[in-house]
């Protein structure tokens, strides 16, 4: 049945959520490191220190797809590339497709361990999976409704310790508590589409999985949330 259900999924995408990836301009170094992550660049306004390696343009209909599909394609086409950081140089969209831009760039473990200490810390981000103007996102935080714009996030500055409930109803969910403690790692929500969604997306190292009956917020790793940050700012 599983096996049944991502075949699925996969033509579902091929037919309705076609995109088209380009290499606009793509540097002659070259380098003979595996790479095995990749990671945003917290700190855009300076590369000098880093390797060029390329320009990619992913555009197609998106009929309000899951952006987070197009993370995958980036990152996968930054490995053929040999780039472990990008960062995202333009993004539009209207009613029908999204294009996005992304710059791409190599360096080594030294600047991947500072960039790293830059990441986004104690706030939780919460994305609405369609993008749609008529479609009202929300949630409950601690049993409170929240609505917000869906082509935007929402973001809690969270404190030490406290509790934060995420869920789509007024029940309370002990699985959906939040705490943090100081300087801890952001973390990144997907409202799903309709919120009684039986199918849900989401993401892991490994790509994207479907969950079946999960009519909860879909928690996402930090690479996929920091990508969606730039998407829905």
């Amino acid at each position: 049945m599983k096996w049944f259900c991502i075949l699925i999924f996969h033509f579902f995408f091929s037919v309705c959520f076609s995109q088209s990836l380009e290499v606009l301009k793509q540097s002659t170094y070259k380098h003979d490191y595996f790479v095995t992550e990749m990671q945003y660049i917290e700190d855009v306004g300076d590369t000098s220190k880093l390797q060029f390696m390329a320009t990619v343009k992913i555009s197609g209909e998106h009929h309000n797809t899951l952006l987070e599909h197009w993370y995958n394609l980036i990152k996968a086409k930054a490995k053929t590339l040999g780039a472990n950081l990008y960062f995202i140089e333009n993004f539009s969209e209207d009613e029908n497709t999204s294009s996005i831009t992304v710059k791409m760039y190599f360096t080594g473990v030294n600047y991947m361990h500072e960039n790293k200490k830059k990441n986004n810390k104690n706030r939780i981000f919460i994305f609405n999976q369609s993008r749609a103007q008529n479609d009202t996102a929300y949630f409950y935080l601690n049993q409170k409704r929240i609505e917000f714009d869906a082509k935007k996030y929402y973001s809690i500055a969270t404190e030490p310790y406290k509790l934060y409930n995420i869920t789509l109803t007024t029940k309370r969910s002990k699985r959906q508590n939040h705490s943090f403690p100081k300087d801890a790692a952001s973390v990144f929500y997907i409202l799903p589409s309709g919120k009684k969604n039986v199918n849900d997306v989401t993401n892991t190292q490994s790509g994207i999985n479907i969950s079946i009956g999960k009519n909860k917020p879909i928690e996402v790793n930090y690479d996929l949330g920091r990508f969606l940050m730039e998407i829905y700012k």
